[in-house]
């Protein structure tokens, strides 16, 4: 069951009514009412855009907006839990069953929550699986990494980011929405140990081919069932894995040297051999064997063994 972090809906502007004219903003020209607009940051995130030229009713919010439930995510489960607590902020009356049924997803942050006890290591093998340091890189980010590529003839963005989400959830950021639960002890036990993965999926064509389904309705996108995090991986990381190689030859040995010359960074390595071969050559045949000497390092050192796609599936 795919789990989202963040949902940006539209539908039809005869969905909401009853709006509080205190609580939104409203903007006019020449007294004419174009839209109303309302957004909170804390204690969780909610956007909401009534635009009555458009007939369209945006509503944007984030899986805080499920309170004691937050843990559970997005999913289709607990959407309509999700419009009843906007509902009981009292700015305004949406029509769940209409929205349900009629809107659209025109964005949305894929997430799911792992246990695994080290995202150090995590972050080391994806930094150092990279399958090519010029179309992708690894970046650090808050408590984790994000892996992105960088190629400006991609017409899509694939972005993940990747943290400890327990940390995460102990900054003063945090502080007001985990004062207003009832189970804050609980919620907190839950996020310990959990490495949180997210995507940020931003147009409805990307959202459409990342969960492989034919129309963006939120019931199909709530119901898709591929994981966009899959072919992002793929396209991002080596494949290759080979257990106990060791460095027996001379061949062997001399890439050993410029391993250890570029203290087992793969990143090093490359731009390393890239500044050394002509710009015809194929780096991922001459990766390969400096992949496998490094996985071999790695168990060397007694590295936990780890399969991200594995842990994303």
């Amino acid at each position: 069951m795919l789990c989202f972090d963040k949902l940006k809906i539209v539908t039809s502007t005869q969905y909401v009514q009853n709006v509080n004219e205190n609580s939104f903003i409203a903007h006019t020209i020449d007294g004419k009412l174009l839209y109303y607009k309302y957004q909170q940051k804390s204690p969780c995130s909610v956007l909401i855009m009534i635009d009555y030229g458009k007939d369209e009713l945006s509503i944007e919010f984030t899986s805080k907006i499920l309170m004691e439930k937050c843990t559970e995510l997005i999913n289709h489960t607990n959407i309509r839990l999700c419009l009843q607590n906007i509902n009981a902020l009292q700015i305004c009356q949406l029509d769940i069953d209409n929205i349900l049924n009629n809107s659209n997803v025109v964005k949305c942050d894929v997430t799911k929550d792992v246990v695994y006890p080290d995202i150090k290591n995590i972050a080391k093998h994806i930094y150092c699986s990279l399958t090519n340091c010029k179309k992708w890189v690894c970046e650090p980010y808050k408590n984790g990494i994000v892996l992105r590529n960088i190629v400006s003839t991609s017409r899509y963005k694939n972005r993940i980011a990747i943290y400890d989400k327990g940390y995460e959830m102990e900054k003063a950021t945090n502080s007001t929405f985990l004062s207003m639960l009832k189970n804050k002890d609980e919620v907190m036990q839950y996020f310990y140990g959990k490495v949180r993965f997210e995507t940020n999926i931003n147009t409805m064509v990307q959202v459409r081919q990342m969960l492989k389904i034919n129309e963006n309705s939120l019931m199909a996108v709530l119901h898709a069932q591929a994981s966009p995090f899959i072919p992002i991986l793929d396209k991002a990381l080596n494949t290759v894995s080979v257990k106990n190689m060791r460095s027996s030859t001379l061949m062997d040995y001399q890439r050993e040297l410029l391993l250890r010359e570029c203290e087992y960074d793969m990143h090093k390595v490359e731009l390393k051999i890239r500044s050394l071969v002509s710009k015809n050559t194929s780096i991922k045949r001459i990766m390969e064997p400096y992949r496998k000497l490094w996985e071999d390092h790695l168990k060397n050192e007694v590295t936990p063994e780890i399969d991200i796609r594995e842990l994303v599936a």
